[in-house]
């Protein structure tokens, strides 16, 4: 009877593990077949893709910042609010290491100006700008405060009001 007993339950057991490996394999294939636009459009994305690599530029990664844009002049009350999630990166001319010294000793101030400009701005007013007018901005503001170079351009992986 013991030995019936044992043998049941091992085999439940073994089930069960069978079912959580399976099921967990499962979710991973899924959700890397899931393609960027899907995920935009579902409000998902996460993370898409760091700028690709080339001869001239390199890029350097800020990290995500969370910033809390303006309300419309008191209007929105505080559940209306939404965060935004930003991930930039900033190129500046590859082999540049002195530069690259200069851009990380100041990625304070250089966080500073995006979180300055975004706070700025409501949410309605930030997706109306547009992508090339915000980086416009941010670029001017960004090259006034360093010395040694100027950044290239500027690339967001994250971009996403929550």
């Amino acid at each position: 009877m013991k030995i019936t007993l044992n043998k049941v339950l091992l085999a439940i057991i073994a089930f069960l593990i069978l079912i959580l490996i399976s099921g967990t394999t499962a979710g991973l294939v899924n959700r890397h077949n899931q393609k960027p636009e899907i995920l935009i459009s579902q409000g998902k994305a996460i993370n898409l893709a760091e700028p690709k690599s080339c001869a001239e530029l390199t890029y350097y990664n800020l990290g995500t910042l969370r910033i809390l844009p303006r309300d419309m002049e008191g209007k929105a009350s505080q559940q209306e609010k939404s965060i935004l999630i930003l991930t930039p990166w900033i190129s500046y001319a590859k082999d540049d290491t002195v530069f690259f010294e200069e851009i990380s000793r100041k990625s304070g101030l250089i966080k500073g100006v995006f979180l300055q400009f975004f706070t700025s701005y409501s949410q309605k007013e930030i997706l109306s700008y547009g992508e090339e007018k915000i980086k416009e901005e941010l670029i001017s503001e960004i090259n006034k405060i360093l010395a040694l170079g100027k950044i290239q351009d500027i690339y967001f992986t994250d971009f996403l009001f929550l």
